[in-house]
């Protein structure tokens, strides 16, 4: 491990404030584990940019679900135990049995969470309002490709179809419709396939067991894709396909290139060189939209908040439109449970 890398730093920090006050569970969970030698150790041999506690707590939650002898009546009801007794008799299965964690090392952490497709969809609402009103949707960081989709997620509605709750904490909303979707092109080095038993139970594996409504709704979002336009997805990094990806966009409709909290996992180089790509695409024809946080993507030198974080641990929306520097557009949970949109006036308005 380098001198910079301190696995019991990541672990602590590896849940927000506000997502500890909801997992008590996790939160000590994490807690215990950046005390342990033996999950710190784990941490260290994941691939530098798989350093992410999430990670072991995914391929823990993963042996549970595939009825792990030790972990699975831990994770089947939480509220027999405290949070403490509960961190304690997962680190102890751990420590015993250290490869429980080192045999999943190799995948890596696809929280492929469709409340962010909330955010997507406010945006896209203002854009249309701007005049943007055909897209091509370029999903970076696809996994599943849940978020290729915003269009046919409905959000605070009890319509029919997969519903999406989150919290609008300024006038922002989803009355507007979207810009109209015409391709849907996602990019992922490992994409899962929604026909596959074992990516579908790694991606549950991903979610957080105090959470079982967003496995409820992946459940229900998995009936309901099979009937949703088809996608186009390609495996590789964002660097080397995201020409490839662009070059399939048709000049009826504007690229729009998204991606949320996957530039984090770039090195600073990667950032940079990513940043420097895109901003060749976006003096074209392209835009482009992130939901990141600010100190994880200094590379993409982000722009400089108008408004403050009204929530502890917020992400940063940001969206760069031709002929403009990107653009602080305020800021969502990671996981859209809340948005704040604050952008800046139309030109011309």
């Amino acid at each position: 491990m380098s001198d910079a890398f301190d696995p019991a730093v990541y672990y602590r920090l590896s849940l927000s404030p506000e997502d500890r006050e909801r997992l008590p569970y996790y939160s000590a969970l994490v807690d215990a584990l950046a005390d342990s030698p033996v999950a710190c150790q784990l941490l260290g041999e994941a691939r530098p940019e798989q350093r992410n506690p999430m990670l072991v707590l995914a391929a823990l939650h993963y042996h549970a679900l595939t009825g792990d002898r030790e972990l699975a009546p831990l994770y089947a009801d939480l509220a027999k135990r405290t949070p403490a007794a509960f961190a304690s008799l997962v680190r102890t299965a751990l420590e015993r049995r250290p490869g429980l964690v080192r045999d999943e090392l190799h995948r890596s952490t696809q929280t492929n969470e469709p409340g962010r497709s909330a955010v997507l969809a406010t945006v896209l609402a203002e854009l249309n309002e701007r005049g943007i009103t055909d897209v091509h949707l370029i999903d970076v960081g696809t996994s599943m490709g849940l978020n290729l989709y915003p269009d046919f997620y409905r959000i605070n509605d009890d319509d029919d179809g997969v519903v999406l709750t989150t919290e609008y904490l300024d006038s922002s909303g989803t009355s507007s419709p979207l810009a109209r979707i015409h391709q849907r092109i996602g990019i992922d080095l490992h994409p899962l396939d929604p026909a596959s038993a074992d990516d579908v139970l790694w991606l549950k594996a991903c979610l957080w067991p105090e959470q079982p409504e967003r496995a409820a709704r992946l459940d229900e979002v998995l009936v309901q894709m099979v009937h949703w336009p088809p996608a186009t997805r390609l495996r590789g990094s964002a660097l080397e396909r995201i020409d490839e990806a662009l070059d399939l966009c048709t000049s009826d409709a504007r690229p729009v290139i998204f991606h949320s909290w996957v530039a984090a996992y770039f090195s600073p180089d990667e950032q940079v060189r990513w940043r420097e790509k895109i901003m060749n695409h976006v003096r074209s024809r392209a835009l482009w939209i992130y939901l990141e946080h600010p100190w994880a993507v200094k590379g993409l030198q982000p722009p400089a908040p108008s408004t403050k974080p009204p929530r502890v641990g917020a992400t940063q929306i940001v969206v760069c439109e031709v002929g403009v520097d990107p653009a602080h557009w305020g800021w969502a949970h990671p996981h859209g449970r809340w948005v704040s949109l604050s952008p800046p006036p139309r030109r011309g308005v």
